[in-house]
C-alpha cells in the first residue's frame, strides 16, 4: 500500500513515483498489504514466459521467496544507485524514507536492496555512484537497508499513516517493531 501523499508521472525511465509533500527520514512510504500479488517462487517459475513480463517489470523477490507485485502505484518506484528510500534489514516488505524527501522529488530505491528482481537494464540514474548495469543476477546488498534497531525509535515516534490501516501485513510488522523494544 503506497502512501496517499504520492503521485505518478512520466520520467525518462518510464513512469515514476513522486512525493506530493515533504517526507521525513523514517516515514513509511509503502508497506505490503492484503491486495498485493504474492506468488511463491516455485509457482512463479511454472508460469508461461509471456505472462511473466509484468511480474518481471514490477515485481521483486522478498525474503520469504515470494514474488511480490504491488497492486497500486508502489510498482512505479524506479531504481537509482543513490536512493532516497529503502527497506529494513529485518523486515522486507516495507519501504521508508532513507533521508528527508522534498515535495516533487521522485521516490527511488536501489534494486540491489531487494532479495531479487527479474530484469537486467542499463542504469541511467546519473549518480556519481552509478553501477552501470543493474543485473537480475545481483547479490543482495544488506548494507543498502536500514537496521531496524537503528531506526525503531524514530519509526515509533512518527505519525505513520500507513500503519493506521488494519491489514495482516501491518499486524505482522507491528509485532516485529514491538519485539525490538522488548530486546533493547
Amino acid at each position: 500500500m503506497i502512501h496517499p501523499d504520492t503521485f505518478v508521472q512520466p520520467t525518462d525511465r518510464g513512469m515514476g513515483l513522486f512525493a506530493s509533500r515533504d517526507f521525513t527520514r523514517g516515514e513509511i512510504l509503502w508497506i505490503l498489504d492484503d491486495h498485493d500479488i504474492k506468488i511463491d517462487l516455485d509457482v512463479f517459475e511454472t508460469i508461461d514466459e509471456k505472462q511473466k513480463v509484468k511480474f518481471n517489470i514490477y515485481g521483486y523477490l522478498d525474503f520469504q521467496k515470494r514474488v511480490i507485485v504491488p497492486w497500486d502505484e508502489g510498482k512505479y518506484v524506479n531504481h537509482s544507485c543513490d536512493p532516497n528510500s529503502t527497506g529494513l534489514l529485518q523486515y522486507d516488505n516495507v519501504s521508508l524514507a532513507l533521508r528527508d524527501i522534498k515535495a516533487g522529488e521522485e521516490i527511488i530505491e536501489d534494486y540491489g536492496s531487494y532479495f531479487g528482481h527479474f530484469e537486467s537494464f542499463e542504469c541511467r540514474c546519473g549518480s556519481p555512484n552509478c553501477r552501470g548495469l543493474i543485473s537480475e543476477h545481483h547479490k543482495f546488498k544488506a548494507d543498502l537497508r536500514i537496521n531496524l534497531k537503528d531506526i525503531s525509535d524514530r519509526l515509533k515516534s512518527l505519525d505513520q499513516y500507513l500503519l493506521r490501516i488494519e491489514t495482516f501485513e501491518n499486524r505482522e510488522f507491528l509485532k516485529v517493531l514491538d519485539a525490538v523494544e522488548v530486546s533493547a
